[in-house]
This record gives structure tokens, sequence and C-alpha cells, in this order.
């Protein structure tokens, strides 16, 4: 996957430069063709057993030319990582289920279908028990979800939405907080807004998408799965690459040639420093996942997150303050990189809610 990557890295940064507030479509095109969303499934369902590590370098290697494409192939590439956890609970029957769609949804992947995530929601603030979506089962027995979403990655572009939604457990006995479903993007009762309007992340099209009634194609896992798996921490490994991956373009642009000047050196050797250790501290975090790996694991990727989250984007801005004002414009790719960098990435969850989460847990217990 990586070396699959590496050749395809040029082109997309070509494309990027030429219009870099249009969703790159032909870059996921290209992405989906070469087996990168698809790559953390097993080989028989056309992936390669990609580990988190992996994933989480690859993910960085697209935000160093391209951060909303990096944003748009971490949802569906954290999907496949998730599909390729067995994790505890759920009956055998839900099991067969789960795999049956699973080998639906790689189909989905080979054939360039575009999976996106659809989960954030104004004034949740990032926490799933304030979802307000909800899932109401009909006399068939198939859910249907209504609400209202917001940052929708790819928006009109995508095939298929995953996104969370409340479930009486009267109606699905065994559920947990909240459960993630899968929509057809062109479903009866989805509206697909156009008013995304990003600070940065400009081409990753993160509209809002309103579900009214919209029927549900399959539900994601088993009751509890969130709970029982703890998929969603895969994709925080992810996220936190993609302002790592935009220091690292920040600091090639300066520092490539070396500048003459002896101090701005030491000021770029010390960045250097910096982003070498950030990214060890997070693909050490991203070796270590797996399936159902308890508290104390999610307590580490939280703070893996929250903390090379803040310092990459800190770092952006400092290096970007060493840059002059020759990158003082809209169309620098230095100033693009420092906007990306603050939008999106820091809001998946949010900075204010991972803070405040490691406060409530605060141990050094175990």
């Amino acid at each position: 996957m990586l070396s699959d990557l590496a050749d395809l890295l040029p082109g997309i940064a070509e494309r990027e430069s030429l219009n870099p507030e249009a969703y790159p479509e032909r870059s996921v095109q290209l992405l989906y063709e070469a087996g990168i969303p698809i790559s953390p499934l097993a080989r028989p369902l056309g992936g390669e057993s990609a580990s988190c590590r992996q994933s989480t370098m690859a993910i960085e290697a697209i935000a160093s030319v391209s951060p909303s494409l990096a944003l748009i192939t971490a949802m569906p590439h954290g999907l496949a990582g998730c599909m390729s956890l067995e994790g505890d609970g759920g009956g055998s029957e839900w099991r067969l289920s789960w795999r049956r769609e699973i080998e639906r949804i790689a189909a989905d992947y080979r054939a360039g279908k575009v999976y996106a995530a659809c989960n954030s929601e104004k004034g949740a603030g990032g926490s799933l028990a304030a979802t307000k979506t909800i899932a109401i089962r009909d006399s068939h027995g198939t859910f249907a979800l209504s609400g209202e979403k917001i940052l929708a990655s790819s928006g009109r572009y995508a095939s298929t939405f995953f996104s969370t939604a409340k479930v009486s457990p009267d109606e699905l006995p065994g559920a947990g907080i909240v459960e993630f479903f899968f929509v057809e993007s062109d479903a009866f009762g989805v509206q697909i807004m156009d008013d995304w309007n990003g600070f940065g992340m400009r081409s990753s099209e993160s509209q809002s998408v309103r579900f009214a009634g919209a029927p549900v194609t399959a539900m994601m896992g088993f009751p509890n799965y969130i709970e029982a798996v703890q998929p969603t921490q895969y994709w925080y490994c992810l996220f936190a690459a993609i302002p790592l991956g935009c220091a690292w373009s920040i600091l090639k642009a300066l520092g490539s040639p070396a500048p003459t000047s002896p101090v701005l050196r030491l000021r770029l050797s010390e960045a250097l420093m910096k982003y070498e250790s950030l990214r060890a501290y997070l693909l050490e975090t991203a070796d270590a996942f797996r399936a159902n790996a308890g508290p104390a694991y999610a307590a580490r990727v939280l703070r893996t997150k929250t903390y090379v989250t803040q310092e990459a984007t800190k770092l952006c801005a400092e290096l970007f303050a060493l840059s002059g004002g020759r990158h003082y414009s809209r169309s620098s790719p230095v100033a693009r990189a420092l906007a990306d960098a603050f939008a999106g990435t820091a809001l998946r969850p949010p900075l204010a809610l991972g803070l405040d989460t490691l406060v409530e847990q605060f141990s050094l217990d175990g």
C-alpha cells in the first residue's frame, strides 16, 4: 500500500496545486483503484491486512500533499480498519450477517464507490451521548434515520454514508449509546446541503446532511458494537496524522533547499525534532491498536490524538511565522496547509471535549 501510494503522491500534489478548492475527484478515484481505502481488509476481500500503523503512515503521507484528500480518505480507510476487527459480543446470527455485509461493502470499495462519515451534529460537541439523530424500525423490520448532521465528508460525491443514531432498546435489544448505520446518499429522505464554507479543508465538501425517514441498508456489526469493539480509536489515529502531515509539508517547503541563515537552520532543526517526536508518539500508539483494547488504551489514544493534533497545529503556526511575507497569501501552499491543520481534524472529536475527558479520567494507576 505505502509503495503504491508513493507512486500516486506526485500526481496528487500536482492536481492539488492546480485547483486546491475543488473536490479531488480524480485523486479519490485513483486511490480507490490502487486499493488504498480497502487495504486494512484481508486479501480475499481485496485488501492486504494493513495495520493501523501502516494506515496512519498512509494518511500522513496523503496529508503532506493534500490534507483535504487525507480527510476524505481517512473515512473509508478507517471504516475498512473497523471491518477488519472481530471483537467480543454479538451472537452467531449477527456475526454471520455482518460478515456478509463486509463482503458487500468490500465489493463497493473495489467498484470505486465512495463511503463517507456523516456523524457530527450541531451542539453535540463530539459527544456520542448527545447525538439527536434517531433510528426507528418499521413494521417490516427496516430501520430509518431522522436527524441532521454536519461535516459529512465528500458531500454529494459520496455513494454511502455511515452515520451514528440512537436506537431504542425496545427495537434493538442490547443497543449501545449509539449505533452506526449505512445509508445510500441518493436514498429517499436524504438531503445533502450546499453549505460548506470551511476556513480550511476547502475541497473536502464536508456538507450538512438531513435525514427524514431515510432507509438504512445495514447496521454496522451488532448491537453495542462501538462499546464492544472500540473501533473509533482507529479513526482517532488517522485524524491525528493529518495535521502532522500538514506540519511536514510546511517544514519541507521552508527547509528545501536549506536556508543560509544559521538562526533559521536552528529553528527548523528544532521543528524537525518536534515533528519526529510527535510522529513517533502517534505511530507507537497506532502500533498497539487492537479490537476491544480496553479503557487504558482508549485513554492512551485520546491523549495521543489530543496532544499530536494540538502540538502539530502549533508547529504549523510556528513554522508559518518563520516563512516570511512570501507565503502570506491565500494561494500559498504553506498558508493552505496552516488553515487545513486548524480545520476539521481538531474537531474530530473537538479539542475541548478531548481535554475535558482527559481531566475527568486522569489517573496514573495501572
